[in-house]
């Protein structure tokens, strides 16, 4: 096993800060954030107070900043998937980012998306895979 984590540990490496959309949930109450998922397919839910539920394909990272009151747990899924839970009470979202994919060419058409996708409450799928950069406080 310590040889797995040993070689895990050298793959790691700080990964540059991509181009970032700022979501506009900063203030809103948080239920929970929710990873599920293995390497190969992942997902982050991000669930409000008032029921909204905005899931997204995990593209390269997932970084969550919060604050003494937020707990964090890692659940085995099955044999190869995990979920981590972030939550606690009394949370709020300070600030919620999402990458803005160097491959998209059509800057415009890519944020009409996903202002279309928050004004439904995250109902629909916004497709792309992404880096996230979840930011919470009490």
């Amino acid at each position: 096993m310590t040889g797995y984590v040993r070689t895990i540990r050298r793959a790691i490496r700080e990964n540059p800060d991509p181009t970032w959309m700022d979501l506009p949930l900063a203030g809103e109450r948080l239920s929970e954030i929710v990873l599920f998922g293995h390497g190969k397919d992942a997902d982050v839910m991000v669930e409000l107070l008032d029921g909204r539920r905005f899931v997204l394909g995990l593209g390269g990272m997932l970084r969550v900043r919060g604050c003494p009151a937020m707990r964090s747990e890692v659940i085995r899924w099955d044999d190869r998937s995990l979920i981590i839970r972030y939550r606690g009470d009394n949370l709020k979202i300070a600030a919620f980012r999402i990458e803005i994919p160097s491959w998209n060419d059509d800057l415009e058409t890519f944020q009409a998306m996903v202002r279309k996708w928050l004004a439904k409450g995250g109902t629909e799928d916004l497709t792309w895979c992404l880096s996230m950069d979840i930011e919470v406080t009490a």
